[in-house]
């Protein structure tokens, strides 16, 4: 197990949420993770724990009861104390998402329900690791500071002292009073001061000589004074030494060569800051240099890791940016499709009307074929505009539904039965069934109708003659179950967890013998989601198919309908045409 992950293992969680079932999954998820978890069912004991243990991560659920998790995270993020802890918004299924929101009030990211294991723990241990990375960066970079501060506060401090030594030295030397043992002890404290540098100090002559190299720059790069005795030897681990360094001969100055590479003898590249100063004369007349480096890897490796988040943050930028551009593309195509399939199908409505008027055509005429092969065609067009058009609004989150108190058992059954029919004509039987009688709940009875020709649609397209499609309703305690059943060639098992998913089909063949685009599905399962209910599958290949629909059993405060706006009454022929379009055989 690596470091990260280990530090990872010892995370602190803290869940604010009043739900007891969203707080019980993600604890058995972080436990998995083997994360510390807490929790709070309000926003004031959240913050009370927030004061008396800071959290690592904090999942703030964005509204409970009359409060929105969006004041709270603005609130976190105005303390010093709090401001870097990365809050990830617990947002409900129902609840619509407001990116921009989400966003300006601090937070990091943010989940919806139901909750996906990958993509919690995954969203979870990103913002957890950055959080880490951060850390530690601003860690390594203090001690850094630190380091870099006190290695040139003893560099200048040695190079004073060396200094203030030889001119100590020569003063002696030409006074000739100094004796041989002050001598001796001068020279060892020199050697001693060079030795025991922290940072790595090398001494040369101005012909190119190593003299001498201190235990610091071995460590660092495994070379004794044998591997490197001279100043040719060195310019191969570093370019610094291909430079004239030994032409520096005035005592007062020193010099900066700036950052170069160098190479350990077991091929490591270490990155030192290398300062030059000519100290003395030897005893032969020749100048003795002092190259001083100060150990920088570490600082830039920190460097170029920020560096490279800054890049995934683009990057990730742009996508969002592809991503928007692309749903707007899909908005105004949509659009723009919609008014010559208006114009064309108008024309044809104008040309029955002509032929109908024109006594001496005959109705089964090749004439009426045609027109009816076009005036399906523009149906089949029309459907395929209203859903690319609803399917981008409901992704930009501009699609909402007008929820009224509702008969959902009588919009059901009216629903069926005025396609009976049509599903007869197929050489197909249908049956009704409903364990009760009536039902009020919240729902849009437009959107419900048409939920419901969707899924008739598809029985009816991929249901042989001589088969059977069931329609059923069964009354549950907290949702009411809606079930569509047929008796046709069912859904493979590979395709039954892809079904749901935008513009994919069961049977992608060019020779498939159902017509279709692939949005149907996904715009039945957003219309369900926007009802706060679910809808799911079974199916076995060559024995039909049964999609289940679960909606919650709500009401709205002082919205009810009646059948005289929503219901049998109201004219199904456009419907059936639009939404059955795709229906060749």
């Amino acid at each position: 197990m690596d470091n990260m992950q280990i530090l990872l293992n010892n995370s602190n969680v803290l869940i604010i949420d009043d739900s007891y079932y969203n707080v019980k999954i993600l604890t058995a998820m972080f436990e998995q993770k083997e994360y510390c978890v807490k929790n709070a069912s309000s926003y004031e004991l959240g913050l009370k724990s927030v004061t008396e243990n800071i959290p690592d991560i904090i999942l703030l659920k964005v509204n409970i009861g009359n409060i929105y998790g969006y004041e709270i995270c603005e609130r976190l993020k105005a303390s010093y104390k709090l401001q870097k802890i990365p809050v990830i918004f617990i947002i409900d299924e129902n609840e619509p998402i407001d990116k921009d929101r989400v966003f300006t009030a601090g937070a990091a990211d943010y989940i919806t329900m139901p909750f996906n294991y990958k993509e919690v723990t995954t969203r979870v241990d990103n913002q957890l690791k950055i959080r880490a990375i951060r850390l530690k960066m601003k860690e390594n970079n203090d001690n850094l500071k630190k380091q870099v501060y006190e290695g040139k506060s003893q560099l200048e401090e040695i190079t004073e002292e060396l200094k203030e030594f030889n001119i100590m030295l020569e003063e002696e030397i030409t006074e000739r009073t100094k004796t041989e043992e002050a001598l001796r002890e001068s020279e060892r404290k020199f050697r001693y001061s060079i030795e025991e540098a922290p940072v790595p100090v090398m001494m040369y002559t101005q012909d190119g000589e190593v003299l001498k190299i201190n235990r610091t720059w071995s460590d660092i790069t495994g070379y004794t004074i044998a591997d490197i005795p001279t100043i040719s030897k060195l310019a191969e681990i570093s370019d610094v030494f291909k430079k004239d360094i030994h032409k520096l001969s005035n005592f007062s100055e020193k010099q900066s060569s700036g950052e170069y590479s160098v190479k350990t003898k077991h091929g490591n590249i270490r990155i030192w800051d290398f300062y030059l100063a000519c100290i003395g004369k030897l005893t032969d007349r020749r100048n003795m240099l002092i190259a001083v480096a100060v150990d920088v890897t570490e600082k830039r490796c920190m460097e170029q890791l920020q560096k490279n988040i800054e890049k995934e943050k683009i990057r990730l930028s742009e996508i969002k940016k592809y991503d928007r551009m692309k749903t707007d593309f899909f908005a105004n195509i949509s659009h723009e499709l919609r008014t010559p399939i208006n114009v064309i199908f108008s024309a044809i409505q104008v040309y029955k009307l002509k032929l109908k008027e024109c006594t001496c055509e005959n109705p089964c005429s090749d004439r009426y074929k045609y027109i009816k092969v076009m005036e399906q065609n523009c149906y089949r067009l029309l459907r395929l505009v209203n859903n690319l058009i609803d399917i981008t609004k409901i992704d930009s989150g501009y699609f909402s539904i007008n929820e009224v108190n509702y008969n959902i058992v009588s919009l059901i059954e009216d629903t069926t039965l005025s396609i009976a029919d049509y599903i007869k004509s197929k050489g197909l039987s249908v049956v009704f069934d409903t364990d009760v009688e009536e039902k009020v709940i919240a729902c849009d009875p437009g959107e419900i109708e048409r939920i419901m020709l969707n899924l008739l649609s598809n029985a009816i397209k991929f249901t042989p003659r001589g088969g059977k499609i069931m329609v059923s309703i069964e009354d549950g305690k907290k949702s009411i179950a809606i079930k569509v059943k047929d008796t046709g060639k069912g859904i493979p098992k590979e395709k039954l967890n892809s079904i749901f998913e935008r513009f994919v089909q069961v049977d992608k063949s060019l020779a498939r013998e159902n017509e279709g685009s692939g949005i149907g599905l996904s715009l039945v399962k957003a219309l369900v989601e926007l009802h706060g209910g679910t809808i799911s599958v079974k199916s076995r290949e060559g024995y039909g198919s049964e999609f289940i629909i679960h909606i919650p059993c709500k009401l709205v405060d002082g919205k009810a309908s009646s059948k005289n706006e929503y219901g049998i009454e109201k004219d199904y022929t456009e419907k059936i045409n639009l939404e059955f379009s795709d229906i060749y055989n």
